[in-house]
């Protein structure tokens, strides 16, 4: 008991109402909220997946255009582009001829030429007159069938003629062309006229 006059000094814990709450095993308040993901490492998360599927996309693009480039396509490319090339050669080869050169020219014209329209062209080349050059202006294929080996070539042509020397007013004319591909090259199968102007 305490002495007779004199106060017992109690002491006690001041109230606070910030108390810290008891921590769980974690390290975080038992009652405090969970911490949202901030706006800043949202958008870096967002940024980094949009350049991981950019570069994706990027290489998915490269690979797509060498399989392209690669692919069997790409070689009825090149023979659309032979046979064209070939095309051009031999319309002008069969639209030259010199009545002088008869032989020489008659002997290009069969090496040009397969089939039926090798030997009808031969009696259609005169025995004397005029000496005609013809170029190519423009051609392309309307047809190809690169498996069987067959292609149908539409082409402009000029034709410069010259007579005892002198030159005379050069036509233009359209031809339509069949050719078919023979152990030694495309050949002319066909040939038809469309039509012919002046200079």
């Amino acid at each position: 008991m305490a002495a007779p006059g004199k106060l017992t000094e109690v002491t006690s814990e001041p109230h606070r109402d910030d108390a810290v709450a008891p921590a769980e095993p974690d390290g975080r308040a038992a009652d405090a909220p969970r911490q949202a993901r901030s706006p800043r490492s949202t958008l870096t998360w967002v940024t980094g997946a949009a350049l991981a599927l950019a570069a994706a996309f990027a290489a998915w693009s490269a690979w797509s255009w060498h399989a392209a480039a690669t692919a069997p396509a790409s070689t009825g490319g090149a023979t659309r582009d032979e046979a064209v090339a070939a095309g051009r050669t031999l319309i002008a080869t069969v639209t030259t001829f010199d009545p002088q050169q008869r032989d020489q020219d008659l002997a290009h014209w069969r090496d040009a030429t397969t089939g039926a329209l090798q030997v009808s062209l031969a009696s259609t080349a005169p025995p004397s007159g005029p000496a005609t050059t013809g170029h190519v202006l423009d051609a392309g294929l309307s047809d190809l069938n690169a498996e069987a080996g067959t292609a149908k070539l539409l082409a402009s042509v000029e034709i410069a003629v010259t007579k005892d020397g002198a030159a005379q007013p050069a036509r233009r004319t359209r031809l339509s062309a069949t050719m078919t591909r023979t152990a030694s090259g495309w050949k002319l199968s066909s040939l038809d006229q469309l039509g012919v102007a002046g200079s």
